[in-house]
Order: structure tokens, then C-alpha cells, then sequence
């Protein structure tokens, strides 16, 4: 699956370890590099380990959160098409949107 970014600062924490590291600590920055990396290796966004947290439909966009670590959240967006609410699942692309650390958000 490709993901893509809605910032630079999304980016630097997915792809940059020092970047995640300082941003959320050394157990939360290694579990985003770790599912980051399971994104990367899944064809479609239903083949993740473990599946997000909760899926939310607005439209033909799903807003999806994942379990990072203990108080770290990732929230993504896929669009999919179709009346299907589980059509997410075949998607191949995943927009990383935002993290949130206990109660700060970075996007």
C-alpha cells in the first residue's frame, strides 16, 4: 500500500526515526515507524495487521484511527468509492493525517 502525507511534519515522523523519536518518545516513534513499515507491506488497507481502531465514513472518505502506542493514536484517511462501508478495505493508498499524543495533535 503507498501511503502519503498531509504534511512534511507527517512525513518527517513516518519516515525520519530521529524526527518521531523527539516528537513522540523513543515506544510511540518506533510503534509509528513499525506500522508505517506494516502499511508499506500490505497491498490494501484491509490486509494491516491488527486493523484500525475505528473506521468513521463521511462520504466516499474514511477516516481511519490506529492504535500506535499507549495514548498515541494515527488518524488516516482513505477515499474509496462505493456504497459499501467496508470498501476502505481494498483501497491501496492511506493519506496520514494527524497523531495525537495524549492531548496534542500534530498534523
Amino acid at each position: 500500500m503507498e501511503p502519503t502525507f498531509s504534511s512534511k511534519l507527517m512525513r518527517d515522523l513516518a519516515t525520519e526515526p530521529k524526527t518521531a523519536y523527539h516528537h513522540l518518545g523513543s515506544e510511540s516513534g518506533q510503534a509509528l515507524i513499525g506500522l508505517v513499515a506494516d502499511f508499506r507491506a500490505a497491498l490494501f488497507a484491509g490486509d494491516v495487521p491488527g486493523g484500525p481502531r475505528s473506521v468513521t465514513q463521511n462520504g466516499d472518505c474514511f477516516e481511519l484511527d490506529w492504535f500506535v502506542s499507549a495514548g498515541c493514536t494515527l488518524r488516516t484517511v482513505i477515499t474509496a468509492f462505493g456504497d459499501d462501508c467496508d470498501k476502505w478495505k481494498d483501497a491501496h493508498r492511506i493519506r496520514l493525517d494527524s497523531i495525537t499524543i495524549g492531548e496534542e495533535v500534530l498534523a
